[in-house]
């Protein structure tokens, strides 16, 4: 079954029921006889086709580099399954310091394709509902408790949900992943599924993730450290950290559906931090409809995920050591921070065309956005402003520098200004190096704010 003494190619296993089957056979026979590599060519010789049909998981083993060599792979039409998966997640070892996986990547030569092909029925909205399974069994790729991994040059089309989800994975890298969608309209109503690009969850650290591209219909890049029953808390790894941190996410150049380029997320404890963003473009165009609204945002409010449970909402410096650089975009904020930042640097910022705000700091609720579009919401709106509950953020050791604002806003709703802080805690915020061509106000503060910030114009 060897092609040579280093690698076995997909075709040996021609012989076996479908394309997913050929796929694994040259997986497995890779692990039993020691070879690393196995290759996915462009021509299944089972078909004769130039594209190969995913209707089961590939499980994924330690110590495997899986080549992608032009070939094309799609879901099949109906399934509801992960495309690939590392062999011990969704086990009882693989919830297991001991059932740690090793040295498993994904590399794409010429134009590797992971297409998720047409809808199967299954999202947020169904998900463990009428006899579905949780979204999760939607992803493209899901890595758990996994170290020295890679996932290179791959070209995703029309993820199913998420298409990249890692969790307790660490010293490892993403890089020259593209993304398209040629579909992601749900209704008249609900103009997106969420699909994500890559999702760093719980447990993550020093990992790169870099030459990213492309359109998503959700965040770009995500790292977000939650507490879900059904998909974090269930695949807890005993013994092992559920923070995230050490995070280079760097030369990005995307589009998202109303979202963000990237964003970041904790509550119930876990905490990001000594993550450094850089060189990133939104690279949206007027004619989109439905535009970025945020290129980066950090954190989250009482109105967001889990409202109503104070207790475990997030704390004052769970998120800190969080840098950026390099960053231009068109989205009606540049920068979002919610809930609590500290040591936070953003340097080089250039807010273009039509967008609106540079930074925008503090409670003031970040779901409000697409909801101008949406005069249906308005009842959520109010609801936000007449919240008992609002924690205010607070902001310490914040520098903001290099800014330069040239865009020619056309959004009419407050705030109008460059800088916005709305119920701030404000500890050793500094601001300089302005560059701005327009007559909006510089610094505008919203409701309670505790303390000012120091604003040097050049």
């Amino acid at each position: 079954m060897l092609n040579n003494k280093t690698c076995i190619c997909a075709n040996c296993f021609k012989e076996a029921s479908n394309d997913s089957a050929m796929i694994q056979c040259a997986v497995d026979a890779a692990k039993h006889d020691g070879v690393k590599t196995v290759v996915i060519p462009e021509l299944n010789a089972r078909t004769g086709e130039r594209f190969w049909t995913i209707s089961q998981t590939v499980l994924l083993p330690s110590d495997i580099t899986l080549v992608l060599e032009d070939a094309h792979l799609r879901m099949a039409d109906g399934v509801i399954c992960q495309m690939f998966r590392n062999s011990n997640a969704y086990t009882t070892l693989g919830n297991t310091q001991e059932g740690r996986q090793r040295n498993i990547r994904i590399i794409g030569r010429g134009d590797a394709v992971l297409d998720g092909g047409e809808p199967n029925g299954l999202s947020e909205f169904t998900s463990e509902k009428d006899e579905f399974p949780h979204i999760s069994e939607n992803l493209t790729i899901f890595l758990h408790n996994v170290e020295e991994f890679s996932i290179e040059n791959i070209h995703i089309v029309d993820q199913r949900w998420w298409a990249i989800a890692l969790m307790f994975c660490e010293h490892g890298r993403m890089e020259k992943i593209q993304f398209e969608l040629t579909r992601h309209k749900i209704d008249s109503f609900t103009q997106w599924r969420n699909q994500d690009g890559i999702d760093l969850r719980v447990g993550c650290n020093n990992i790169t993730i870099q030459a990213i591209s492309g359109e998503v219909g959700d965040d770009l890049i995500a790292l977000t450290a939650l507490n879900g029953p059904n998909f974090e808390l269930k695949e807890c790894v005993e013994g092992c950290s559920t923070d995230i941190h050490d995070i280079l996410i760097q030369d990005i150049r995307g589009i998202t559906n109303m979202c963000a380029i990237i964003r970041l997320l904790n509550h119930f404890g876990h905490k990001i931090y000594n993550i450094t963003m850089r060189d990133i473009v939104e690279s949206s165009r007027p004619e989109i409809e439905n535009k970025t609204q945020m290129a980066i945002r950090i954190g989250d409010t009482v109105t967001g995920y889990y409202r109503n449970d104070q207790a475990n909402q997030i704390k004052h410096g769970e998120i800190f050591n969080i840098h950026i650089e390099n960053l231009y975009t068109r989205a009606i904020t540049a920068i979002i921070t919610c809930g609590t930042i500290k040591n936070f640097t953003a340097r080089n910022i250039h807010l273009l065309e039509d967008g609106q705000n540079v930074y925008m700091c503090g409670g003031f609720d970040v779901y409000r956005w697409p909801f101008i579009f949406v005069p249906s919401r308005q009842n959520e709106i109010d609801e936000f402003y007449l919240s008992p509950n609002l924690v205010p953020t607070v902001a310490e050791n914040v520098l903001i520098e290099n800014v330069y604002y040239s865009a020619q806003s056309t959004v009419t709703e407050e705030p109008k200004a460059l800088f916005s802080f709305f119920e701030t805690d404000i500890r050793n915020v500094v601001i300089k190096n302005i560059c701005n061509d327009s007559e909006i106000p510089i610094v505008k503060y919203m409701g309670t704010c505790k303390g000012t910030i120091c604003c040097e114009e050049p």
